[in-house]
């Protein structure tokens, strides 16, 4: 199949019909009118006076003939007899018109017109020749014909003979006209056959895309006249069968359809077209418009022929004569002859993947879309496709499961329908007999650009879709958290504020901080679907609807969008300076006001806001892990293509009641009631791990199963097509220059001010170094791009090089916590007991050495240092087509900033 329309669509009766459908009107006694009244009599006689045949004849014998024949009446469309059937008399025609043809390879082959006075039918009886008729008749317009039976003929030749000299000098003529014919026929079978193609019967436009509805309604609007069609298509995009359609569905839907594609005509020496076949050669060969005669052929690639030949088709078109070659071939002389028109009325179609305008005719112009630009017609194809590639192969119909209709829609078919069909045909002869579903490896050709590289984690590990959807997730993990969170938070103010001491501080800043950054290069935005601040201002909100149902605010989010991110910055720049000055690491009540403070915000833009605007776009954390997700192995995404065409409620998003699925293995929990996304993210158009927090709201709503979880090359949104920001640029070197802050004593120290504090009790002098510190990193990166740029001109902007620091201020940050994590979370046990004064003396430990921390302190920043320049010269775009060499030495100063932050760092962490 090609093109498409709904299932629903009927044919059109047609005038003519190849085969009746309904009983022959044989002149049986039951239905013929006999001749009784001398005055029809009479007329008969005086009728037959006129004819040629009959005209001749004795008075007596045509008084006899018009009293044995028999009238009755015919519809337009009925056949007179079939090719095969037994004579049983002779047929004349006294009104009307008939239609005298036969079938053959190549559709029905008109033989003779039979018109008033005409007899037909009547060789075998007149010869006496025993057989069936050789040919068919059909009434063309309604007809009133003569029948004579064979027996009532017998009796009349024998009383007459003049009646049979009469009939053996017409029948003569017939045979040698009828041989002629049939010879001419035979050229065309030959000639015809290697064009033909099959035509549709039964067969419809697949689909229900509007380009589908629109192109069915141009459809029928092609086959309800005879004008020429011109079809902009590219290769595979089905123009054979709608021109097949088109044909069949139009009056000429009982004559060949034919398609040449002129692309492979053959060429001269000197290049040129040889169109001998298309418009035939004189004295040698008959053209294809000469042989179709009557019918319909499709021109395909019609933009290969010369203006010339075109203008030649155009010619033809108006005047309905084809011009022959004079005899363009190799080795040739050209004839001197002039061409002599060839009357034919073939209907063309024409096609080619660019526009095509004939000037000064009327055409229907009809422009197929690519399959990439109907994906919502694919699953329909797919069916379609399967189901005949299983019935060749007499096996029972496979099926596809959603992730492998997923990978269908979401690839961009360079061959369109025909490399569907291919793809499928591929993939039925790959499955294992006995296997009911296509397996994944068999559509191994079909991947999406966007992903390339990547597992969807939910296909290949099924438990872990049962997981999220589940109600479990992630609400049931809320309440651990909040047990946890709640408790820590108040022992923070009312217990012990030492370190070894405070389980507070512990959690926070010995489990919590280096665990949180090192699951970002796995998991991404995480820690946000089961942060405690976020759960806090949920769980607020619920009660407040519930109390005071109301409207709550929208987003502004032009505002937003703008100022958000610095709002961001300028929060983490407060928590950072607030941090170092009063050394929250050491005083558990501050540590915990930072915490009721990032609540606070949660709960109070909770209230007023709908959905969750401080974690998207005001929470510094939220921020930063935003940020660092673009780092992540996964990520959570769905296919554009399936969203765009198979999804109407938009439910991931906007919300939506619970959807029932139609497709077999659809899991019961699956399309469930939402309220749609709470960062207002829809996964089809995330352009990053930025704003996902991966609470999976999308995937439990989903009708389709188009979310994906994949696993993916690490810091894939940083390679292709990254949009940075500048305050999200700044936030990057922000955290990275914290690193620098956190070690000001040993900075100072190389400095030779190893006795200048850095603390709230001296906040004039500190504050300076501290933010001297903190812009240590953009102060190099700046310095060094602007080295690279003085180099090579066509290195891009600072904006878009700095992501490339990114994963080094990851990396630098967790091994500055590495130490924590090693040498005190595993003393949580004893710590926990002496925050309520005991002394946890004899409870399990699991610490290690300051060497150990030093060691996975070194292996981190090894790895982003070997892990950097690979995303710095996807980056730069200096991977793609260049010499590694060239690359290399255009992003050299680049590079030996990270070589020497490196060592750098190396000296100053460990």
């Amino acid at each position: 199949m090609n093109s498409a329309t709904t299932s629903t669509d009927i044919f059109p009766s047609r005038s003519i019909l190849p085969f009746p459908d309904r009983p022959l009107p044989l002149p049986f006694v039951s239905d013929r009118t006999i001749p009784s009244d001398e005055r029809v009599i009479a007329e008969y006689q005086d009728w037959l006076g006129t004819q040629r045949i009959w005209g001749s004849l004795p008075e007596s014998a045509k008084e006899a003939i018009a009293r044995s024949f028999h009238s009755f009446p015919v519809e337009a469309g009925t056949h007179i007899y079939l090719e095969g059937q037994t004579p049983i008399g002779l047929y004349l025609l006294k009104l009307g018109k008939v239609e005298i043809f036969r079938d053959s390879p190549i559709g029905k082959l008109s033989i003779r017109y039979r018109h008033p006075g005409d007899l037909f039918g009547y060789t075998l009886v007149a010869s006496s020749d025993e057989g069936t008729y050789h040919s068919s008749a059909i009434a063309l317009t309604a007809s009133e014909i003569l029948f004579l039976p064979q027996s009532q003929f017998l009796e009349l030749v024998t009383d007459y003979p003049a009646i049979q000299q009469a009939l053996h000098t017409l029948l003569m003529q017939e045979l040698d006209d009828f041989a002629s014919r049939i010879a001419w026929e035979e050229e065309r079978i030959r000639g015809l056959q290697p064009y033909i193609q099959h035509i549709p019967i039964g067969e419809t436009i697949l689909g229900n895309s509007k380009a589908t509805q629109k192109l069915a309604q141009q459809i029928e609007k092609a086959a309800s006249n005879l004008q020429p069609v011109v079809f902009q298509a590219l290769p595979g995009t089905g123009k054979t069968f709608l021109a097949g359609l088109i044909h069949l569905r139009s009056q000429l839907a009982d004559q060949p359809f034919a398609e040449l594609d002129c692309a492979e005509l053959p060429r001269t020496t000197d290049g040129r077209l040889n169109t001998d076949v298309l418009f035939g050669r004189i004295n040698k060969q008959p053209g294809i418009l000469e042989l179709l005669e009557r019918g319909t052929l499709l021109l395909d690639n019609v933009h290969v022929l010369s203006e010339g030949d075109r203008t030649r088709l155009i010619h033809y078109l108006k005047t309905g004569f084809i011009l022959p070659n004079h005899g363009i071939s190799d080795n040739q002389q050209l004839s001197e002859e002039p061409p002599q028109p060839v009357q034919s009325s073939v209907r063309l179609i024409f096609a080619s993947p660019s526009k095509l305008i004939f000037s000064d005719l009327e055409t229907i112009s009809l422009k197929l879309f690519s399959l990439s630009q109907r994906k919502a017609d694919i699953p329909a194809f797919a069916n379609y496709f399967l189901n005949r590639c299983c019935r060749e192969q007499n096996r029972l119909t496979l099926l596809l499961d959603r992730a492998d209709l997923r990978r269908l829609i979401g690839y961009e078919y360079p061959g369109n329908l025909a490399e569907l069909a291919e793809i499928l045909h591929r993939a039925v002869m790959m499955t294992p007999s006995g296997q009911s579903v296509i397996p994944e490896q068999a559509l191994w050709s079909v991947q999406s650009t966007k992903n390339a590289f990547r597992i969807d984690l939910l296909t290949h590990v099924p438990w872990l879709r049962q997981l999220f959807l589940s109600r479990w997730y992630p609400e049931a993990i809320w309440i651990v958290m909040m047990a946890i969170f709640v408790p820590i938070t108040i022992l923070g103010f009312i217990g012990s504020q030492s370190r070894d001491s405070s389980i507070t501080l512990n959690l926070f800043w010995a489990w919590w901080w280096p665990g949180y950054l090192f699951l970002f290069a796995f998991v991404g935005r995480l820690w946000c679907a089961i942060c405690p601040f976020m759960i806090a201002g949920e769980w607020m909100r619920r009660l407040s609807l519930w109390l005071f149902p109301r409207q709550q605010l929208t987003w502004n989010t032009q505002w937003l969008n703008r100022w958000g991110a610095w709002v961001v910055f300028a929060g983490f720049l407060i928590i950072y300076l607030w941090e170092k000055l009063w050394d929250l690491p050491h005083h558990a009540y501050l540590s915990a006001w930072l915490l009721v403070a990032i609540t606070a915000g949660a709960v109070i833009f909770s209230l007023i806001y709908e959905r969750r605007l401080w974690c998207r776009y005001l929470c510094p954390i939220g921020g930063m892990n935003g940020m660092f997700a673009k780092l992540s192995m996964t990520e959570l995404r769905s296919t554009q293509q399936v969203c765009g065409s198979q999804c109407s409620t938009f439910g991931c998003y906007k919300g939506s009641a619970e959807t029932p699925l139609n497709f077999a293995d659809a899991l019961p929990n699956e399309g469930q009631a939402t309220e749609g996304c709470p960062l207002y993210s829809h996964p089809a158009q995330l352009q990053d791990n930025r704003d996902c927090m991966l609470c999976m709201t999308c995937l439990k709503t989903c009708p389709n199963r188009s979310a994906q979880l994949n696993l993916r090359f690490p810091a894939s949104d940083l390679l292709d097509n990254h949009q940075g920001f500048w305050a999200e640029a700044a936030l990057l070197l922000l955290l990275f220059g914290g690193v620098f802050m956190h070690h000001s004593h040993t900075i100072l120290s190389w400095l030779g001010f190893e006795d200048v504090p850095v603390d709230a009790d001296r906040l004039l002098t500190s504050l300076p170094i501290a933010l001297g510190l903190l812009s240590i990193p953009a102060i190099l990166t700046y310095a060094t791009h602007t080295i690279a740029r003085f180099c090579d001109r066509s290195q891009p902007d600072y904006l878009t090089i700095i992501y490339a620091y990114l994963p080094f201020a990851l990396a630098a940050n967790l091994a500055y916590y590495v130490p924590a994590a090693i040498t005190e979370a595993g003393q949580i046990l004893p710590v926990f007991a002496r925050s309520f004064g005991y002394s946890g003396a004899g409870l399990p430990t699991l610490t290690w050495s300051l060497d150990v921390a030093q060691f996975l302190q070194g292996v981190t920043l090894l790895s982003a240092m070997v892990f950097s320049p690979y995303p710095l010269l996807r980056i730069t775009k200096r991977g793609d087509g260049v010499p590694i060499m060239r690359s290399l030495l255009s992003n050299l100063p680049h590079l030996l900033l990270m070589a020497g932050l490196t060592i750098f760092l190396f000296q100053l962490i460990i």
